[in-house]
């Protein structure tokens, strides 16, 4: 299965500064529901892989069917992991456990065809410098906000 695994080990004395395991809890969904836009509007949006390299181009043959009155796509050919619309909407916030989230999918075929596209094109789903500049960002009005 894909998920976005964020290395927070720099931040990790602040888990001593935490007044309440509320305050952490806080802290993580934040940073993983703005990753979770972030790559989403990335990903789906912007068809741009996790080096902000184009994920690819649709062949002749798949522009067909994504045109055909079924699914009625538009005519961009930039490969946006999308013509259901399913995989796109199975993509969240997943809790791992009481203190951990990630990114991933709750269906497994999703999660297959996330492999897939990574396999084929490369990394996908993992954060872009920007991304992470972004996550920092989160972290840090955080504690500006609850510490100083």
């Amino acid at each position: 299965m894909i998920t976005t695994t964020i290395d927070v080990s720099a931040i990790a004395d602040l888990g001593k500064r935490f007044v309440t395991a509320s305050q952490a809890d806080t802290l993580l969904r934040l940073v993983a529901l703005g990753m979770q836009e972030r790559t989403f509007t990335r990903i789906h949006d912007r068809g741009e892989k996790a080096d902000n390299s184009p994920i690819g181009e649709y062949s002749d043959s798949y522009m067909k069917l994504r045109q055909s009155k079924k699914y009625n796509r538009d005519a961009s050919r930039k490969i946006i992991l999308s013509l259901t619309r399913q995989m796109e909407g199975d993509y969240k916030v997943i809790a791992l456990s009481e203190n951990a989230y990630a990114l991933g999918f709750d269906n497994q075929f999703n999660a297959d065809k996330a492999d897939w596209a990574e396999e084929r094109f490369g990394k996908i789903y993992a954060l872009t410098e920007q991304e992470l500049d972004d996550l920092r960002a989160i972290v840090q009005d955080f504690i500006k906000q609850n510490f100083e």
